[in-house]
């Protein structure tokens, strides 16, 4: 698939104000491959629920190699930190530890294991989930105690630079169209 042609269309839209659905629509039309076009298309109305991110993962299987190896490890660990905050979340406000967790959980797992995941969810305490957090992949990438911002601004964060970088190194691929189109989702939420 040539991506010179998407590339200009994006750089093309950036200069102007577009809805993510109404530019998924625009650069659709240029994705020939119906998976890409479908992957695209759900990215920008991402919802953040279950249901997204498990189909997002599955359709990772219908892309091509290289598209594959750029997204999955960004889509991994934004459902990695998802749940992590997800599980911080339950604990604060609900009072939900334990096997009452999981129900809540994405049940994907990229870099954290099984045995991690378990003693995260099985943490009495918030504090104690941060000790577990200190100890897994993801050590130090998401400040819980900060006021300013949330960690889920923290997250948005972080998935853009992933696609901002990826996008520098990966420009065949579907990483600039991921990245404009998370950048579209991101303004219209503020």
């Amino acid at each position: 698939m040539n991506y010179s042609a998407i590339n200009a269309k994006i750089n093309a839209m950036q200069s102007r104000s577009v809805s993510a659905s109404e530019a998924a629509s625009r650069i659709g039309l240029y994705i020939s491959d119906r998976d890409l076009r479908d992957f695209v298309k759900r990215t920008a109305v991402a919802n953040g629920s279950i249901g997204y991110y498990t189909a997002q993962w599955r359709a990772l299987a219908w892309l091509d190699k290289k598209n594959r190896q750029v997204i999955k490890p960004i889509l991994g660990m934004e459902i990695d930190l998802t749940n992590i905050i997800w599980m911080y979340r339950l604990k604060i406000y609900l009072g939900i530890k334990g096997d009452a967790t999981y129900g809540y959980l994405i049940p994907i797992r990229y870099r954290l294991t099984r045995a991690t995941t378990q003693q995260m969810a099985e943490c009495e305490t918030s504090k104690a989930l941060l000790e577990e957090v200190a100890k897994s992949p993801y050590a130090g990438t998401i400040n819980f105690s900060a006021r300013k911002i949330t960690p889920e601004q923290q997250l948005a964060e972080m998935i853009a630079r992933r696609y901002k970088s990826a996008t520098k190194r990966y420009q065949n691929t579907l990483a600039p169209i991921l990245a404009y189109l998370l950048s579209e989702i991101r303004s219209e939420r503020h």
